[in-house]
């Protein structure tokens, strides 16, 4: 097996949700919103997979908020990704995987703003490669861009996917050829679907599990 790794991002590598709250405190306060707007915004968000077209269209139409969606969209990919950071933990561990001589790349959905996340968390300077969807013209579940994240590394594409989407990471790694750890997120997985290979609640677990697969228990710390 070749030594990649493919990480998602949101949610994986970052935690989306809690950047998403800071944001969105932002928002109610300086559009002077009720206090239900958070339940609003986090229901019509949908754990970021609604287009932000329609998700500022919808709160427009709640809240009668008389900017232009398009205006409100251009100052969230300013705003937003300022509200991420990053724990030690995930980047310590992420070193210590690239120690090991193991090829580290995010994989990702979304629009090209997703590298502005990894500027200010500095992220960037942590992985071998980046794959964002709207740049490399292919999204998850979709082989292209895991196959592109791989021709970035300089490695066939034969090694990990970690991420915590059931169909864009887990079912897109194993449609790749890829071994998967689905991050959990306090979820259970839908025995319906095919298992991952691990199931983890953090990176240095994850790492872990990638290290043992190859060193075992004794080799792996």
């Amino acid at each position: 097996m070749s030594a990649l790794a493919l990480f998602d991002l949101d949610n994986t590598l970052l935690d989306r949700a809690s950047a998403f709250a800071r944001w969105s405190k932002r928002f109610i306060e300086e559009n002077d919103l009720p206090s239900r707007a958070w339940s609003v915004i986090e229901h019509v968000d949908v754990d970021g997979t609604r287009s932000r077209r329609l998700f500022f269209d919808e709160l427009r139409a709640q809240f009668g908020i008389t900017t232009g969606s398009e205006d409100l969209i251009a100052r969230y990919y300013v705003d937003y990704p300022a509200c991420f950071t990053i724990e030690s933990e995930t980047v310590e561990a992420l070193r210590l995987l690239r120690s090991r001589g193991w090829k580290v790349a995010v994989v990702t959905n979304g629009p090209r703003a997703q590298w502005r996340k990894l500027e200010v968390t500095n992220l960037a300077d942590e992985v071998d490669g980046v794959c964002i969807s709207e740049v490399v013209g292919a999204q998850k579940p979709d082989t292209a861009i895991f196959r592109e994240a791989a021709r970035t590394c300089g490695l066939a594409l034969d090694g990990w996917m970690v991420g915590d989407s059931a169909s864009a990471d887990i079912a897109g790694g194993q449609r790749a050829g890829l071994r998967t750890i689905w991050m959990a997120r306090g979820r259970e997985w839908d025995l319906t679907q095919d298992s991952p290979d691990a199931i983890v609640s953090t990176i240095p677990e994850a790492v872990d599990v990638i290290l043992q697969s190859v060193y075992g228990p004794a080799l792996s710390a």
